[in-house]
């Protein structure tokens, strides 16, 4: 075990610092840990048509070429409930599939080490997969808009400028057919979210602003579908399909504006939470330190902060003196001064000494 002794704060410029820091962190977590079912949902999910099998993400370091991604694939296939092992070669990811009765994670990760190759559990991997996905989703669904408003805008302009007389009327008539026909991408395939959270809204017995949305876009594609099939009909003077197609391109124009604003949000929160450690020592009762996941910490843990390590939760200093990096948090570019009874942030880094401090609020 660990001592429960602190250093002294060393001179400036002598601490730990940027990559080093980040270093420091993240070989402090030990590979056991991660054999706790609790922290598997940080970087694998379970696979619902195999109960006892997880999917998880990490990032191998040490990758330099394709023969590198190789040898990890076939070091991981030769460990027993490894089920398949995807391993990209671009962007140093791996996808391992493997089953919980045969082997833990410490297991296989193992493996990838004796090859030669650190595995680190990639914890915004799945979170990441999700909002490209979403935003690959929104952008095709923008872009087909796009494509059919245009067209639609350029089969109904000879309507808007021609005289009386000028027009055909089985041209006008085709023109109407054209524009049908490419108006029903639009509705079947850029329209569907706005469709689909209408159904939900109607089934929960709630209004949302998609609800009045979906009611106007099906009202006029319906009304302006009757006034083709019979333009001698009610509904035959006017069709609406430039209308209906130029409304919801600019509607998906400005959700799709919003998703990337909100991805750069969620970007910034995660990379706020990955400076947060994995481990760190916790004193036990007994004063000695022991090494435990971060997320096991609650409010009256007395931690122990090493030099380059990030403070895993808000708390009060109780023993030694530091300088606390908290420049992504408060954007202060200078170390902070730290010493017996002050309060340390969550995600702020220790640059220079080791110190006690009880943890106040955790999540």
């Amino acid at each position: 075990m660990q001592s429960a002794s602190l250093s002294p704060l060393p001179p400036s410029g002598s601490g730990l610092t940027g990559d080093a820091a980040s270093t420091v962190a993240a070989n402090a977590m030990p590979l056991a840990l991660l054999d706790d079912p609790q922290e598997w949902a940080a970087f694998s999910r379970p696979l619902a048509e195999r109960p006892t099998c997880w999917e998880s993400s990490v990032v191998f370091e040490g990758m330099h070429c394709a023969a590198c991604a190789l040898t990890i694939e076939d070091a991981l296939r030769q460990v027993p409930g490894v089920m398949s092992v995807e391993v990209s070669a671009a962007s140093h990811r791996g996808r391992i599939v493997w089953s919980d009765q045969a082997v833990k994670p410490s297991g296989w990760m193992q493996a990838a080490q004796r090859a030669g190759y650190r595995a680190v559990p990639a914890n915004d991997a799945f979170a990441n997969d999700r909002r490209r996905a979403e935003t690959r989703q929104a952008l095709w669904r923008l872009g087909v808009a796009g494509l059919c408003m245009m067209q639609v805008m350029m089969y109904s302009w000879p309507a808007y400028i021609a005289e009386p007389g000028d027009l055909a009327p089985d041209m006008a008539q085709l023109l109407r057919w054209a524009s049908w026909v490419l108006s029903l991408p639009v509705l079947l395939f850029s329209c569907a979210p706005f469709f689909s959270n209408a159904l939900r809204d109607l089934r929960q017995r709630h209004v949302s602003m998609d609800l009045p949305v979906a009611l106007g876009m099906g009202i006029t594609f319906a009304v302006s579908s009757l006034g083709t099939f019979e333009p001698l009909g009610i509904f035959g003077a006017e069709v609406y399909f430039d209308s209906f197609t130029m409304f919801v391109f600019f509607l998906l124009a400005g959700r799709w504006l919003e998703l990337r604003l909100r991805d750069r949000t969620a970007g910034a929160l995660e990379a706020l939470m990955n400076r947060l450690p994995d481990s760190v020592e916790r004193r036990r009762i007994d004063g000695e330190f022991e090494r435990v996941a971060a997320r096991r910490l609650a409010a009256g843990d007395v931690i122990r902060i090493l030099p380059g390590e990030a403070f895993p939760a808000d708390g009060i200093i109780l023993e030694g003196r530091t300088l606390a990096d908290e420049a992504l948090l408060t954007g202060e570019s200078r170390p902070l001064s730290r010493d017996k009874g002050s309060a340390v942030m969550a995600g702020s880094h220790n640059l220079f000494a080791a110190v006690l401090v009880r943890v106040e609020r955790t999540g």
